[in-house]
């Protein structure tokens, strides 16, 4: 069975005269190259070239030969630089987020992508459970805490500063660390576990309930600056004096290792790290 690298073997080597030149050329064993012609040679029933120990010249079915398959091997390139370079991506995009990321600047990047690409369906699952990008169907996945990399690779496309946080009257009577010593701080990812004098007695690790529980409780705690700018802005939510440096946390694009990744993937990936800057 000829392939179209028995055509690119049979024109380099009659372009460079010589099966040795060829395969520097195409970084291949030479044995490959005089195993691809012979192919090539056996399915045509005809011999195209004229061996000697000083050169190789093509015969006159080469020379015809040649004159088809050359331009045809250029149309073919030509046509997938034109198809790479003009192709208006379109078709499907289907990911999984996470909860805490359904926030108004996902959505914003979403509608902004669609206005960028219209014909590119986004396709978005909405779950904290891990998922087998392969297995499930998913070009990609957005996660951000215990990322799993088994069969898969991931980006960090952005990270977001924890703040600590409470409503204005909890804020004004008292402070960060004399809500830590009564217990009444909200910590979502456990950053101050081991400091605490007394633990919390509500325990979740989803950003936004913890949100809505400092909104509706004598409570502070620890948020993604992102997951609570809108409070902030409103003055809902004030920010307190931490003396110490809060973590951040990362938000990594997981993408099925081993696997093409498509243009409109690559576009909608490059897209949200803009996006999130």
């Amino acid at each position: 069975m000829t392939t179209l690298s028995h055509f690119e073997t049979f024109v380099e080597v009659a372009q460079s005269g010589s099966f040795a030149a060829a395969a520097r050329t195409l970084a291949l064993p030479r044995s490959t190259i005089t195993a691809r012609i012979k192919a090539l040679e056996s399915a045509l029933g005809t011999a195209l070239f004229h061996r000697t120990t000083r050169q190789v010249r093509l015969t006159a079915d080469g020379q015809t030969y040649l004159a088809q398959v050359q331009p045809a091997l250029a149309a073919l390139a030509a046509a997938g630089e034109n198809l790479k370079s003009s192709q208006v991506p379109k078709g499907l995009v289907r990911m999984s987020v996470p909860v805490d990321l359904v926030q108004p600047s996902f959505a914003r990047a979403l509608s902004s992508f669609q206005e960028l690409y219209p014909e590119v369906l986004l396709d978005v699952h909405v779950s904290d459970q891990t998922v087998d990008l392969v297995r499930d169907g998913f070009d990609l996945a957005l996660r951000g805490l215990r990322v799993t990399t088994d069969n898969a690779v991931m980006r960090k496309i952005a990270s977001n500063r924890m703040v600590a946080v409470a409503r204005p009257d909890v804020a004004a009577r008292s402070g960060f660390e004399d809500l830590m010593k009564a217990g009444s701080v909200m910590d979502p990812i456990g950053a101050f576990e081991e400091a605490s004098a007394k633990p919390f007695g509500f325990k979740t690790r989803n950003f936004q309930l913890a949100k809505e529980m400092l909104l509706a409780t004598d409570n502070a705690g620890l948020l993604p600056r992102a997951i609570c700018a809108d409070e902030l802005a409103s003055g809902d939510l004030v920010e307190l004096p931490v003396d110490i440096e809060l973590p951040e946390i990362p938000l990594f694009v997981v993408l099925p290792s081993g696997r093409h990744v498509s243009k409109r993937v690559r576009l909608f990936v490059d897209h949200l790290v803009s996006a999130f800057r």
